[in-house]
C-alpha cells in the first residue's frame, strides 16, 4: 500500500459517501476510491475498509474474468467510475482487457481479468 492509500485510508470520513444496495459479494463494507466511498450495509466504524482497486481484484479472481457491465451489477458503481478504476489497474499491470470475437457484426464484448 502506498502512501497515498494511507493518506486516502485516514481521510475516508472525508470523501463523498453513497449508500449502495447489499450485493452477493458485498455487506457491511466501505469501499473507497480517491473521492468516494461506497458504502455497503448500514454505515458503522465496524464495517470493513478496502481500497476500491483491491475491491476489484478480489471480484475478478472469484468470479473469474467478467464484463464492466457485470462488474456495474454485482458493485452498483457506476459505470464511468468503474472505467476509470479499472483503466488505472490496466496501467499499472493488474489487470487486462480480454476481447471475445464472435462472427457478429459491431464491438466485440471486452473481459476484465487479472493479469497472468
Amino acid at each position: 500500500m502506498s502512501s497515498r492509500d494511507l493518506h486516502i485510508s485516514d481521510d475516508i470520513s472525508k470523501l463523498i459517501r453513497k449508500s449502495l444496495e447489499e450485493t452477493e459479494i458485498s455487506k457491511d463494507m466501505i469501499v473507497y476510491s480517491q473521492r468516494t466511498a461506497f458504502v455497503y450495509g448500514e454505515e458503522e466504524e465496524a464495517n470493513k475498509q478496502i481500497p476500491i482497486e483491491e475491491f476489484l481484484l478480489d471480484i475478478l479472481e472469484n468470479k473469474g474474468p467478467i464484463t464492466r457491465g457485470t462488474l456495474v451489477s454485482l458493485t452498483n458503481i457506476p459505470r464511468t467510475t468503474l472505467y476509470d478504476v479499472l483503466s488505472k489497474m490496466i496501467m499499472k499491470g493488474h489487470i487486462e482487457k480480454k476481447p471475445i470475437r464472435t462472427n457478429k457484426r459491431g464491438r466485440p464484448k471486452i473481459l476484465f481479468a487479472i493479469k497472468d
